[in-house]
């Protein structure tokens, strides 16, 4: 699912498996967990207990409850980021947009769009009687050459 990605921006969830899968991403980190202990009485004694553990960064419930305000970055080759979300509402250039109050993009518009189609029957020896059945198709020339083979075969 995520095998090309150099980069992956997680803004946040509601999927079990992703928050595990994010939580796997951020890695381990060791804790170092110092314990004393003391006894009194007749001969009292005092230890103290050295203990280096591994912990998850975080774990997918701690995933799974981050901030709203914050998204995770990783980048391959670099330590995960985390960082506040940027509020696209306050970008000066938010009037450039449709929620800015700014008239819609409409992606595709063909009003000025320019195409002219012509036929040259003489390609090849192509004569118009021979052509009436296929005007109405595009054809490239690989086609057209097929078109003509077949017709010689008939």
């Amino acid at each position: 699912m995520y095998g090309n990605c150099d980069e992956l921006l997680y803004l946040g969830g509601n999927e079990q498996s992703t928050h595990k899968y994010i939580s796997e991403l951020l890695g381990k980190e060791t804790i170092d967990t110092n314990t004393y202990g003391k006894s009194t009485g007749h001969s009292g004694s005092y230890s103290t207990n050295y203990q280096i553990a591994g912990r998850e960064l975080m774990t997918p419930d701690e995933v799974r409850m981050l901030d709203n305000q914050y998204a995770l970055l990783f980048i391959r080759g670099e330590r995960p980021i985390i960082d506040k979300k940027y509020n696209t509402f306050k970008h000066p250039n938010i009037k450039l947009t449709e929620d800015g109050g700014y008239k819609p993009y409409i992606h595709g518009k063909t009003e000025n769009s320019v195409a002219t189609i012509s036929i040259d029957t003489n390609v090849k020896g192509i004569k118009d009687k021979k052509y009436q059945d296929i005007a109405d198709e595009i054809l490239i020339d690989e086609e057209i050459d097929n078109y003509l083979l077949e017709k010689q075969d008939n």
